[in-house]
């Protein structure tokens, strides 16, 4: 029988799951009142409950934010997938291979789901040259972030599982320990996704399918609709409009029409600012179209409108300093919810969303009182200076990467700050957190980033919501909850070879994680297989990594992990996708997990 305080405990955390699933909270808003229900409880002290924002994993996942963002500053990332692109020519294949060897290669350094975001804009842009559907080629990028995390001390969950059995054993897991055990899954995951799973992904219709990179502006005004939509409308000098800024116009708010340029005695004004005075004889560039052609009309008749009856062509939105780019939201964004009025989205961003790709169709009428969902495309118009900066705010992720200056002088340099955190971290006994703090501020140092950069790279949700997380395990070793769970659990499969036990753990570990995500999955089952490895004859540390290397197994749904979310609105996937593909490599995993941990186990240095 549980003790009350471990009951008190369970159905807090239980309360925790039900608002994770059902999207209510937010991860790290949950994760912090989890901490003051600890707190409030009395089952953890106030300087318990808060020792998360002081361990060593949570600073170690700060400093591998920077890092990441030093070698995609300075184009690392960007080149190999470059590379990879000339070497994969018209192969499909060659193309899923390389890109998903990519993503996980870049994995072994860096946070899955940013490695994800790294190379799927440069995968959608390959498939779009060879015609390849994006859908066939995303999951496999997903796969490949989950798969190259396993190997290495560099990503949340292992770094949490490191911790935690430093605290209770006083071993913490290495790099050498992640890579001995980890690369026999992983390498049989990626031969299963390179030879099998790709070819059996669904054809879909997601942002930018079937298009080529040969004009990218002109076909992504085809794809949106904007082809035969382009129309320019002349201000004639009795025209109310004269004087009047194009922000309180009507043109937008009244009308639905998007001003996407204005010719002003023979200059063209790209993009132009909300506050900028019309005058008469100005020709307004504007976007309509079917959906919009009554309002189209009656803008005309009320405003002192002439429609010119020449054709534009979308080559015109080709200007060198301005361009066309789509958008997606992106993992950890807020935006959910919100419209683009709300958000001031052309004042704030000095970009005009000229369509919202939804479920295979643009929107183009109305945008401004849309709002946004998960999955949603934005195609956004405005100068390259502003593109850039936008490809640095951790809402987004801009699919189209032209225009994009990189400090490739530090190239370099920043990629042999990588290795020696990679090398320092197998060969010294410095802790992770020392190593790759060091990294990160050389990465500074050598101005492969500056600091305003580094801080805008950390996603301080997921730290929030780490740091919250991990006096969890405090409180489940305390009430005694890990051992009563453990002991219910070993009167099932008592007397059992270490295979069946390290099989079962592992197995359970990899079926919470597709719902309680990775990091949760490690606090909160990693101290009760921790408990249960004696028992079962198992050596801590061997039980340690195989619920660690679990949590990379999130194949199975689009929220198991960021990385699927991620690639399911710009691939145009649906949840059984997930489930037909990834069930196989769940299953393969798994067993690699249990088979390499117990074969390999004893070849750990002690």
């Amino acid at each position: 029988m549980l003790p009350f305080s471990a009951i008190w405990l369970l159905l807090i955390l239980m309360l925790m799951a039900g608002l994770l699933f059902s999207g209510a909270l937010r991860p790290d808003l949950a994760a912090l009142i989890l901490v003051l229900g600890l707190s409030f409880s009395g089952l953890l002290s106030p300087q318990e409950a808060f020792s998360g924002f002081s361990r060593s994993a949570v600073i170690a996942l700060i400093a591998l934010f920077i890092l990441t963002a030093g070698l995609n500053r300075t184009g690392v990332s960007r080149i190999l997938g470059e590379r990879l692109s000339q070497w994969a020519g018209d192969s499909p294949q060659r193309l899923v291979a390389g890109m998903t060897l990519l993503t996980a290669l870049l994995s072994l350094a860096m946070n899955s789901v940013t490695a994800a975001a790294v190379v799927m804009p440069l995968a959608v842009q390959a498939a779009r040259r060879i015609g390849l559907s994006p859908s066939r080629i995303l999951i496999p990028i997903a796969y490949g972030a989950l798969l190259g995390g396993m190997p290495t001390l560099f990503t949340t969950a292992n770094l949490m599982l490191s911790g935690l059995l430093r605290e209770s054993q006083g071993r913490s897991l290495t790099m050498l320990d992640f890579f001995v055990v980890g690369l026999l899954p992983a390498s049989l995951g990626l031969v299963w996704v390179i030879g099998v799973t790709w070819r059996n992904l669904p054809e879909r219709s997601p942002v930018g399918q079937w298009m080529r990179l040969h004009r990218l502006n002109r076909e992504l005004a085809e794809l949106y609709g904007l082809k035969n939509g382009l129309v320019e409308l002349l201000v004639e000098p009795s025209s109310p409009l004269s004087g009047v800024s194009l922000g309180e116009s009507g043109l937008a708010s009244e009308y639905h029409l998007t001003v996407v340029g204005i010719r002003r005695r023979g200059r063209l004004i790209l993009s132009p600012a909300s506050s900028e005075s019309l005058q008469p004889e100005d020709v307004l560039l504007v976007t309509s179209g079917p959906p919009g052609e009554a309002n189209l009309e009656e803008a005309v008749r009320a405003l002192g409108l002439r429609k010119l009856p020449r054709p534009v062509a979308p080559e015109v939105l080709e200007a060198g300093e301005a361009g066309l780019v789509e958008i997606l939201l992106s993992p950890h964004t807020t935006l959910i919810g919100k419209t683009l009025r709300e958000l001031r989205f052309r004042e704030r961003y000095g970009l005009q969303v000229l369509a919202i790709w939804r479920e295979g169709h643009p929107i183009r009428v109305g945008l401004a009182d849309e709002r946004l969902r998960f999955g949603d495309a934005l195609l956004a118009y405005g100068p390259w200076e502003r593109i850039r900066i936008l490809q640095g705010d951790p809402e987004f992720i801009v699919l189209q990467t032209n225009g994009e200056p990189m400090r490739t002088s530090r190239r370099i340099p920043a990629i042999g700050i990588m290795l020696g955190v990679i090398v320092a971290s197998i060969l010294t006994s410095r802790s992770v957190a020392e190593v790759t703090m060091a990294g990160a501020v050389l990465m500074i140092l050598v101005g492969c980033l500056t600091m305003e950069e580094a801080y805008r790279a950390i996603e301080w949700p997921t730290v929030f919501m780490v740091a919250g997380l991990l006096p969890l395990s405090i409180a489940i070793s305390r009430t005694g909850a890990a051992e009563g769970l453990g002991e219910m659990l070993l009167q099932q499969i008592g007397g059992a070879s270490p295979w069946i036990g390290v099989l079962v753990f592992t197995g359970i570990a990899a079926v919470l994680t597709q719902v309680l995500s990775a990091s949760v999955t490690a606090v909160v089952w990693g101290p009760i297989a921790l408990q249960a490895a004696p028992i079962l004859g198992v050596p801590p540390h061997w039980m340690g990594l195989a619920v660690a290397l679990a949590t990379s197994a999130a194949f199975l749904t689009p929220m198991a992990h960021p990385a699927n979310a991620l690639v399911m609105g710009a691939g145009g996937y649906r949840p059984k996708d997930f489930l037909k593909a990834g069930l196989p490599l769940w299953a393969l995993s798994v067993g690699a997990i249990t088979a390499s941990t117990v074969g390999l186990g004893p070849w750990l240095p002690h």
